[in-house]
């Protein structure tokens, strides 16, 4: 493949970024699931021959594209101009695809234009191969497709969207489907409640049960103060909170505590919160450095009906503590 990151793609102007499209996506997911069952019925009352070899590379082919299309559409991604079926090749990567089935995809792009373009016969057996690849990653691609979970990752107060874990879990979610978003949160060194709260919704836009969160520290109280004024009926289906906190200790100095103070004394409500969840898992540090552990966790428990899973010595789960991957969240979360 001559470029092989999806950043690449984006610098050439091959990549382009642009608002999710639904309906586009969606009339490409019915057409697909239309040829594959063509396919199938091709492929179970007509053997595969020399000369139907070229029309099931071909539509094979197509399919697979039309699907990765799809996923890029709803995620807000459009391929354009030379180089285009490269850079939605290299996409499927960046979605959990390995390197053996993303260059075999490339290498079928070849095949498939040697046919287009140049009128070249393919062997059946060639023919059979491809018609196999498609049948193991087709369900997969489907599902990718017609699923959009999103996930937003609230970060630490002082922290930013490349902080600590996030991004190895946005990275392992991306994997797995889901749309997953890290907004970088206003004024990160003096966090504000109401600033929190009102830039979470400007990119979470309108709740949905496909809508998951995970928060780290402070970000869960912006979670939190986020659905306490949601006008949302139904519930969220998971939210995983990370060092989540009510009570502070050890607080560095009296300005770090002025700007706690507001998160601190501010009431929550936490039937209005609880009501819109299905599922509340809590990690805390049996050293957490800001103390009240247990009390936190009572909190989480009484209030929320969380589960609470205690860590051995993982500290404020940062990067400073060692944390630069959280499985156990990702755990959570599928």
């Amino acid at each position: 493949m001559t470029i092989q990151n999806i950043e690449d793609y984006i610098r050439e102007g091959i990549l382009k970024t642009q608002q999710p499209d639904f309906s586009r996506a969606k009339y490409l997911i019915e057409e697909t699931e239309k040829s594959y069952l063509s396919l199938k019925l091709i492929k179970e009352n007509v053997k595969i021959s020399e000369n139907t070899a070229n029309s099931i590379i071909k539509l094979s082919y197509d399919i697979i594209m039309e699907l990765a299309r799809a996923i890029m559409l709803k995620r807000g991604y459009k391929a354009i101009g030379n180089g285009a079926h490269e850079a939605e090749i290299s996409y499927l990567k960046t979605i959990g695809f390995n390197y053996k089935d993303v260059e075999f995809l490339d290498q079928l792009r070849y095949s498939r234009n040697s046919i287009t373009y140049y009128g070249k016969l393919l062997d059946k057996e060639y023919a059979e191969i491809v018609y196999k690849f498609l049948g193991k990653i087709y369900p997969h691609l489907l599902n990718l497709a017609c699923g959009l979970k999103r996930v937003f990752i609230v970060h630490r107060w002082g922290g930013t969207s490349k902080s600590d874990w996030y991004l190895w879990l946005k990275n392992e979610l991306e994997k797995k489907g889901y749309k997953v978003e890290i907004p970088t949160m206003p004024n990160a060194s003096e966090p504000k409640i109401n600033d929190w709260v009102d830039h979470l919704k400007s990119h979470v836009g309108k709740l949905d049960n496909e809508t998951y969160f995970i928060g780290h520290s402070i970000g869960c109280q912006a979670i939190m103060r986020f659905l306490e004024k949601e006008d949302f009926n139904n519930r969220i289906p998971k939210i995983v909170f990370v060092a989540g906190w009510f009570k502070l200790d050890n607080l560095e100095n009296k300005e770090v505590k002025e700007i706690a103070n507001p998160w601190l004394k501010t009431p929550i409500d936490f039937n209005k919160v609880k009501q819109k969840i299905s599922n509340l898992t809590v990690f805390l540090s049996t050293n957490e450095p800001y103390d009240f552990v247990e009390e936190n966790a009572k909190i989480f428990k009484e209030k929320l009906n969380a589960k609470v899973i205690l860590e051995k010595d993982k500290g404020h789960f940062t990067e400073d503590d060692g944390i630069t991957k959280l499985p156990e969240a990702l755990n959570e979360i599928n």
